[in-house]
């Protein structure tokens, strides 16, 4: 699995901590570092009306939705995008953890990108139990949420 982040912080500690909720994440860097916006990918794959495309994106949270809870529950937010767009991220709370994350926080995350006309769907941000998938994950406040 590449990742930039941890790749940047190769020396900080793997350990395990909990959230607020009491969910684990583990340690991928310093707290409240700052993370620079980068959703080139991600505007490309807008772009190019891509479907089930693996990225990153690096991103404010524009909105916090609605939990969903039909079928599977699913937290729900809004990232704003450089280019004025928003996506959609869909983390399944099934498989994956909740990630104490609010509107204006900006969190990398990699996972699925679905283009739709709304700007898209990011998901799969959890660990992957598939070999067709990657592992995804949500990054925010030196934490990762799997």
């Amino acid at each position: 699995e590449a990742n930039q982040f941890q790749n940047q912080s190769q020396n900080q500690s793997q350990n395990q901590a909990s959230s607020q909720n009491g969910k684990s994440g583990t340690v991928i860097g310093p707290a409240n570092v700052p993370y620079q916006v980068d959703d080139a990918q991600i505007i490309q794959a807008q772009s190019q009306q891509a479907r089930k495309v693996e990225l990153t994106v690096t991103a404010p949270i524009k909105k916090m939705l609605r939990e969903e809870d039909y079928r599977e529950p699913h937290q729900r937010f809004l990232l704003m995008l450089s280019n004025g767009t928003t996506v959609l991220v869909a983390n399944d709370l099934q498989y994956g953890t909740y990630a104490p994350v609010q509107e204006g926080n900006v969190v990398r995350i990699h996972g699925e990108y679905i283009w739709n006309e709304r700007g898209g769907v990011l998901h799969w941000t959890h660990k992957s139990d598939e070999p067709r998938h990657e592992s995804g994950y949500i990054d925010f406040n030196g934490m990762r949420y799997q």
